[in-house]
Order: C-alpha cells, then structure tokens, then sequence
C-alpha cells in the first residue's frame, strides 16, 4: 500500500506541474495576442498554483508583459512592479530564464519616463518635468534622486506646495547617513537610493553595477529645513513654521541659525516673552551676536525689564564699543521710569522729605544716564542727543558742560 501511494502522489505531482505548463502556455498565447482581458483571467485563475514554484518567474513576467501590452504607457508603472518582481525571483533562486528579457522592458519604461522629463526641460515646462519624475517615483519610492530632481524641478516653476510636499517627503526618508549610489548599466546614469537595502537589491538584480556608499553632508538636511521654513514663512504659516524649526533645533542643536529664525518667527506672532525665550537659546551659541543682544535689549525695554534692558545694552557695548544706538538706548531706558518720578515729585511739592527723595533719585538716574548719551554724542553728534544732554547737565548741575555745548 505505501509503494502505491508514493505513485498516486507522484503522479499528482507530475499531473499538476503539467496543468502549471500547458495552463500558463494559453495564458501565454492570449498576452501575445494582446487580449490583455482574457489574459489577465487566465494569469489570476493560476496565480495560487503558480506562486512558489518554478513558473512563479514567468508567471509574473506574463503579467508584466501584459500590462506593457502594445506600448500602453498609462498602464507602465503597474508593468514595472511585475517586471521587478520577476527579477527579485529569479535572484533568490539563481534562475536567470526571464530576468533579461524583463530587464529590456524596464529600460523601456525608464527611457519614456526620462523621455517625459527632457521634452518638459526642453519647453522651460519645469512643473510638467516636475510631474513626470513624481509619476516616475510613485513606482521606485526606494530612488532617492528621482524625487530630489522632482523637487529642483517643482522649485524652477515655483509650485510652493508640491515644493513643502516633496520636502516633508525627503526629511522623512533621506536619514542614512550615507547616500548609496550605483551606476545604471543601461543609460550609464549614476541612480541613488535611499537605503543600501535598495541599492545592492538593483546591483543584485544586475541592472546597475558599480555600488558606492557616498557620505551625506549635514548641510544637506540643513538645506531642507531651511527650505521648509522659508516656503512655511511665505505663506504667512507661521505654526507650521515654528514646528519646522522646532523639529531642526532638535537634530542641529548647535546650528545657531535655526535659533536665531525660530526666535524671529515666534516675535512675528507677538509674543514677546516668548521672543525673549528663544533668544536665551539663540545666544548661548552665538554669545557674541550684537544685534541679538541689541534686539534682546529692545524688546525688554518694550516688556518694561528695565534693568535686563540695560545689561543686554552693555553687553552689545561689551562686543562693540562703538555700537551708538546701544548708548542711546540704554539711556533712554534708563530714563524709562522719567515722567512717573517728575509727576510724582510734583504731587509731593508740600513734603518736603518726600520731595527730596525723589528729586534725589531723579538726579541719581540722569547721572547713570549721562555717560551713555556722551559717548553716543561722540560717535556722532546731533542736535537730538546734544538737547538731551544740555537738559540732563542743567538738571544735575553741571553747567560748564551744558554750555560747552551750546
């Protein structure tokens, strides 16, 4: 019983390989013939008997073949993911009976794509050379150049939001470290990939030869981000614009100009305690950047901060002595408090112990405030700043220097 048995199998074994042959050989015909319909019938009645087994190859290139049909260009994507597929097979089995012949059509298919992009070029039509590489990319997600070019060309026709689009797309994917790059042995070009998977996946598949794994620069996501925000900013998007930059502070901690744009967006919506916030960061890397301090400066005089005001003024006078508008603002910060002592002195005129101490702190202020008027006047003299200090030196009793300068 077990010998016949064994027979029974192999004969059932031997009956359904031959079923396989003859079933896919009328499959065969019908995609010749072009009746893709009938085809695509026949192809997906075998598709459970057929997948894993030694037709498996062929089968996908019958499907491919149909899709391709008499140059049916609408129909080339879905045709190249069943001609890949077959090369994906045949390499992992060792097999090369269709692999060639799958390979002539996929050069096919990407000379029309690039076809469509050179014509566009040729017009100066940069958003339809723009689409082209998209509809390209929709079926190679794994080719990094494609959907760099797709950007440059989207960036000639000043199409902003396909622009934010593609951006988003390569600040999510292009985070190797490297950019993998191979040649492609049908039209030479040196194709790149986002992942080293992909790439020695397309060299394995004996489409491209010639692997290199090529250092990305940091300047390139910079360029991303600096893109992004720009476009963000543009369109007067200003949370999407802090959220770009929030997202590039964190991967470039130390990239001062993503602190000094994020602060700068943030004062745009009016918050300036924000402002503030952000320029703390912005400044603990660039220390020395006068016109931060000398924006920090402004803004707490505008909070009322008197006092961080003036210490954001002196450190402005710190890295550059000859700094005018610095001096003139840290007086006149200074002298914010003025008018409030000069009203509240006028309301103590009949207590005299009151009076004297606040003319005393009014005289005490324009003497901290002298200096700094002084030394803008001796930068660059004007009747504003010499008016000023005429008035403040008559006031604290220096009159020789008043009339020196009248």
């Amino acid at each position: 019983m077990k010998k016949i048995i064994i027979m029974v199998l192999s004969l059932g074994i031997s009956f359904s390989v031959m079923a396989q042959k003859k079933e896919l050989k009328k499959a065969e015909k019908l995609v010749k013939s072009f009746k893709t319909g009938a085809a695509f019938q026949a192809l997906d009645a075998l598709k459970e008997s057929v997948v894993g087994t030694e037709y498996e190859a062929k089968y996908y290139f019958l499907r491919g073949k149909n899709f391709f049909g008499k140059n049916v260009k609408k129909n080339y994507g879905k045709a190249l993911v069943e001609f890949k597929k077959v090369l994906e097979i045949e390499a992992k089995s060792g097999e090369d009976d269709y692999s060639e012949k799958a390979i002539s059509y996929i050069d096919i298919i990407e000379d029309y794509f690039f076809s469509q992009v050179t014509d566009a070029v040729k017009k100066s039509n940069y958003e339809e050379a723009g689409k082209a590489y998209e509809r390209y990319y929709e079926i190679v997600p794994q080719r990094r150049d494609v959907l760099r070019y797709a950007l440059l060309s989207y960036q000639e026709a000043k199409n902003n939001g396909k622009m934010i689009e593609i951006i988003q797309k390569l600040l999510n994917k292009d985070r190797a470290p490297f950019v993998y790059t191979a040649k492609n042995k049908h039209n030479k070009r040196v194709d790149e990939f986002f992942t080293k998977e992909a790439r020695d996946l397309a060299v394995k598949y004996n489409t491209h030869e010639n692997p290199k794994d090529e250092k990305m620069e940091a300047k390139t996501r910079v360029e991303y981000f600096n893109l992004l925000v720009r476009l963000y900013d543009q369109q007067g998007k200003n949370d999407k614009t802090i959220a770009t930059l929030e997202r590039a502070k964190k991967e470039f901690p130390k990239n001062a100009k993503f602190f000094q744009d994020h602060a700068a967006v943030v004062y745009k919506t009016g918050d300036k305690q924000g402002y503030l916030k952000s320029l703390d960061q912005a400044l603990k890397l660039v220390p020395n950047n006068k016109d931060l301090w000398f924006n920090y400066g402004v803004v707490s005089q505008e909070l009322g901060e008197t006092e961080k005001a003036v210490t954001a003024y002196d450190k402005v006078i710190e890295i550059d002595p000859s700094y005018r508008g610095a001096y003139i603002n840290k007086g006149l910060t200074i002298l914010a408090n003025e008018q409030a002592l000069i009203n509240e002195l006028n309301e103590n005129l009949r207590n005299k112990e009151k009076y004297n101490e606040i003319d005393a702190k009014i005289k005490a202020m324009y003497l901290r405030a002298i200096p700094a008027f002084e030394k803008a006047n001796e930068l660059k003299a004007d009747e504003g700043i010499k008016s000023t200090l005429i008035n403040l030196y008559k006031t604290v009793g220096q009159n020789d220097k008043a009339a020196a300068l009248q």
